[in-house]
């Protein structure tokens, strides 16, 4: 590597010479240059923001870091150093500090990495204007890890450097770096290596990996992100759900589906574990914001002390319970179930992974196709089979002459609905929680319309308030599917809210309705508006007919997930 000319420039903290050097080499004040790269002309104001951009989501520039958390940020004040700070190397001449920020990067597993502390100094030089104005002409973005030199591990996601610095001209960007004290006491495997040259290529790479995701930022700086995550739940707080729920429960989930034959890195069901998890999470942290009530409180067993203060509000602000509508292999209502929330399950198929979930969740998982109440020529019932809500009388029953349990579409009020790539039952899930006034979330996948067919949207049933208008020729089938669902909520008065999880799936957009729909309404007018929403779009003969199909098989242990879930 090259010597860098900040060498020259850079002038060391004398603090940084009070620290405890025993174990460590010498420390050497030479700057190296690393690599560099031309970029589009810019102005030095724009390029120095988009790079403190990307360095504060450090997600796209390292797959196991999860996030970084802003904890320290000033401009002007109080950027002098405080004592021995591990954080500040020194200044520069000709360079003016203006920024000191303080970031923590957390990383996507905390029993692998720990989470590491950086600070991220802003230096601006100013130029020479002829008309009186004083232009910058350059700046310097240097990074220090909050990491003691004689540190013998150093962060895997991290450049194994003291600091290195983002040189920033209006047509280039430049980096260079601080090569680190070595530790006097190598382990076997780094004495083979000489000093200089220890994870040297790793750090090229991070070093390359910064430049090429800046350069396309900055050939496009007003380029605007399609979707917006965290609208919903904050991303810290899932985050940090996510990994609970992961390090409880995703080893034993993988060892229960490696005992019915699904195991290995790709396989789809496998990978589907972490799918749920990720809808778990945010369906918890969404319950906690909207009842009031921590998991911690449900796992442990304490929740009564919670709702009794709020004993004789109303009934449909406490969690009644969830209904996990096409629930699949299961997982989602399993994990639900293990954190203390209380509901169940079902599907038109059962699934063998199924009797190796505990007892208490094979009991919530029930094989039933759901036969709304609303549809003409429902099913009579010859005797309930099974109760969820006792008081408010079975949603099972059975026929008799046919061995299937059917769901009547029957709902305690209250019940929280859930319908993750339920495929038939999408679109009846906002018109089901409106008949029972629950709260709901729907995350679509495959565009099946009321009579259980599958089909391309065509029209809106009304207008969505900040809806941008799109012919719907110019739309793809998913996105018509998630507009015709937000009408359908706007039909039943309830105003949708839209989030794109951060799951691993091209599926990832959730639709929750939390208000109660047409609330002043007894439950006649709804069902009304529902049996009109229903016939104006085209019946249901065709559910009919997939429900006699269905009658005519004997039910199964298939553990497909593409299986009719209706």
């Amino acid at each position: 590597m090259e010597e860098s000319n900040l060498t020259l420039l850079f002038r060391p903290s004398p603090i940084l010479s009070l620290i405890d050097q025993s174990n460590v080499t010498q420390r050497s004040n030479i700057w190296n240059k690393s690599c560099s790269t031309q970029i589009p002309e810019s102005p030095i104001t724009q390029a120095e923001s988009i790079t403190l951009g990307v360095l504060l989501q450090p997600e796209y520039l390292s797959p196991v870091i999860a996030r970084a958390d802003v904890i320290h940020d000033s401009d002007f004040a109080g950027l002098e150093p405080i004592g021995e700070d591990i954080g500040f190397i020194g200044g520069f001449l000709t360079y003016v500090t203006c920024r000191r920020l303080i970031i923590r990067n957390v990383p996507r597993n905390p029993r692998k990495d720990q989470a590491a502390e950086q600070s991220i100094w802003v230096f601006q030089k100013p130029g020479e204007g002829s008309d009186g104005a004083i232009p910058q002409a350059s700046s310097l973005v240097v990074i220090v890890p909050h990491i003691p030199d004689h540190a013998t591990e150093w962060p895997f996601f991290l450049p194994d450097t003291r600091a290195f610095a983002i040189e920033i001209t209006e047509s280039k960007l430049s980096v260079h770096y601080l090569a680190r004290a070595q530790p006097l006491f190598l382990n076997e495997q780094s004495r083979d290596c000489p000093p200089d040259s220890l994870d040297s290529d790793r750090s090229q790479r991070m070093f390359k990996r910064i430049l090429e995701v800046l350069k396309k930022r900055l050939e496009k700086p007003n380029y605007v992100k399609r979707v917006n995550h965290d609208t919903v739940v904050a991303r810290e707080r899932y985050q940090r759900v996510y990994q609970d729920l992961k390090a409880r429960h995703a080893d034993r989930l993988c060892r229960i589906f490696a005992m019915n034959g699904y195991d290995g890195k790709g396989c789809r069901e496998v990978d589907k574990i972490f799918e749920e998890l990720g809808i778990a999470s945010f369906c918890i942290c969404l319950w906690e914001d909207i009842y009031e009530v921590p998991t911690t409180a449900r796992r442990n067993g304490y929740y009564s002390e919670y709702i009794q203060p709020r004993v004789g509000n109303d009934q449909l602000d406490q969690f009644i319970g969830f209904a996990d509508l096409g629930c699949g292999s299961g997982v989602l209502t399993d994990v639900l179930l293990q954190e203390g929330w209380p509901g169940y399950g079902i599907d038109a198929r059962s699934r063998k992974i199924w009797k190796s979930f505990d007892d208490n969740v094979q009991r919530s998982l029930t094989e039933s196709i759901l036969v709304p109440y609303v549809i003409d020529q429902t099913p009579t019932s010859s005797g309930d089979t099974k109760s969820y809500m006792s008081d408010q009388g079975s949603p099972f029953y059975t026929v008799s002459g046919s061995p299937h349990t059917y769901h009547s579409g029957r709902f305690a009020d209250g019940t929280f609905l859930i319908c993750n790539h339920g495929d038939e039952l999408t679109a009846w899930t906002p018109l089901l929680a409106s008949l029972s006034q629950s709260p709901f979330i729907v995350v679509p996948c495959c565009s099946f319309n009321l009579a259980g067919r599958r089909f391309r949207a065509q029209r809106s049933l009304c207008q969505i308030e900040g809806e941008r208008s799109r012919e719907s020729s110019k739309r793809s089938t998913y996105q018509l599917l998630i507009n015709y669902i937000e009408n359908l909520c706007c039909e039943i008065g309830v105003v949708p809210q839209k989030e794109w999880l951060r799951i691993p799936s091209t599926r990832n957009l959730a639709i929750i309705g939390r208000g109660r729909g047409q609330a002043l309404a007894n439950r006649a007018s709804r069902e009304a508006l529902v049996k009109e929403i229903i016939r104006r779009e085209g019946g249901t003969e065709s559910w009919n007919a997939m429900v006699a199909k269905l009658k005519e098989r004997q039910p199964s242990g298939a553990d497909d997930d593409h299986s009719r879930r209706s």
